[in-house]
């Protein structure tokens, strides 16, 4: 009797599909057992971002700048460094675009949107090769300084927007509005949906392709599991971790402009609910893999913006959702023997 044996794509899916499914299942009995409605909130976690036009617009938005910090996680991880300061790096590209964006307010559209966008990616940029060069030359771990930095940005950013930048007649910790022509333009037809979706769905697969088909995505690779081997064959992977950090730094600062100029039009000091670190499990859950990044940044920002739906419907509360992802990260990183890993 001959066994069916599946095509590794095919092993390599419902190893990264069946985790998510049976964290599902086991979180609808734990609805039925505490809810009077589990059917309604489950159908409100899982379908309330399709309501509506604005309801998916609001799932769009909250899903680019996961994805944008989980590519970003992603490229550090592969040469072996723990990026874990996406949210210093997101905060300070925001800060970067909207006074870059406050400056040009003269400048043609096209010119003013890319000098805001790309002041934000080089912030990012720069700001995470400190880190990286501490772990290169001085042999600092990249896990404490990268997330002590995010204290430093944090901080940073509160002192500006609430003193030189803030608006006086807005409430809260807000910056001036940016001019209309350095808005990014929404994607057409569908109102209050940012237009950087489309850029954060293009930026994984060139980062795939560059990960795994490009002859330096293979130094960045060997550099990240073995720096010796790596070393000793002629790789510089030194260089390949401080070009990766940048990388990482530069996609975690343009998400931070990219939001501002496409959906706040002004930096906010709290406009984060913790991308930073919901980019690392978004990272985590698609094993590193770029495409995986965006299945799982979707189904992120699903369960995030249907929890709120289902608190307000049912008497489950939004908590829940942190738990079942909780799981659902325990699971997937618990990769048991035999396991496929996404290449």
């Amino acid at each position: 009797m001959k066994l069916l044996v599946l095509p590794p794509h095919f092993r390599t899916a419902a190893t990264l599909l069946g985790p998510p499914v049976a964290v599902l299942a086991g979180g609808f009995a734990l609805v039925l057992a505490i809810s009077s409605d589990p059917i309604l909130a489950y159908q409100d976690l899982l379908f309330a971002n399709f309501y509506s036009a604005g309801s998916f617009a609001l799932f769009i938005n909250r899903m680019t700048p996961l994805l944008f910090l989980g590519l970003s996680v992603i490229l550090s991880f592969r040469a072996g460094m723990f990026n874990v300061g996406g949210e210093g790096q997101l905060y300070l590209g925001a800060m970067a675009a909207t006074i870059a964006g406050l400056a040009s307010a003269g400048a043609p559209r096209p010119l003013g949107l890319l000098l805001a966008a790309g002041a934000g990616a080089a912030t990012g940029a720069v700001y995470a090769l400190a880190p990286a060069l501490l772990k290169v030359r001085l042999g600092v771990n990249e896990v404490v300084s990268t997330l002590m930095l995010n204290f430093i940005a944090l901080l940073l950013t509160q002192y500006l927007v609430t003193h030189p930048l803030r608006d006086p007649v807005a409430y809260g910790a807000v910056s001036w509005m940016l001019p209309a022509s350095v808005w990014l333009p929404e994607i057409p037809g569908l109102l209050g949906a940012t237009s950087a979706a489309l850029i954060a769905l293009a930026v994984a697969p060139l980062a795939w392709m560059l990960l795994f088909r490009t002859l330096w995505g293979a130094d960045l690779r060997a550099a990240g599991s073995n720096p010796r081997f790596a070393e000793a064959v002629g790789i510089d992977a030194s260089r390949r971790v401080l070009e990766a950090m940048a990388l990482s730094g530069g996609i975690a600062g343009l998400a931070g402009a990219l939001y501002v100029l496409g959906v706040g039009h002004r930096f906010e000091q709290n406009f984060s609910p913790g991308f930073g670190l919901i980019g690392l499990t978004v990272a985590l859950l698609a094993r590193l893999h770029p495409f995986g990044a965006v299945a799982t940044a979707a189904f992120y920002a699903l369960v995030l913006n249907g929890a709120a739906y289902m608190q307000i419907d049912t008497d489950v509360p939004r908590s829940l959702v942190g738990l079942l992802t909780g799981f659902l990260v325990l699971f997937m990183t618990a990769r048991g023997r035999g396991a496929p890993a996404p290449s």
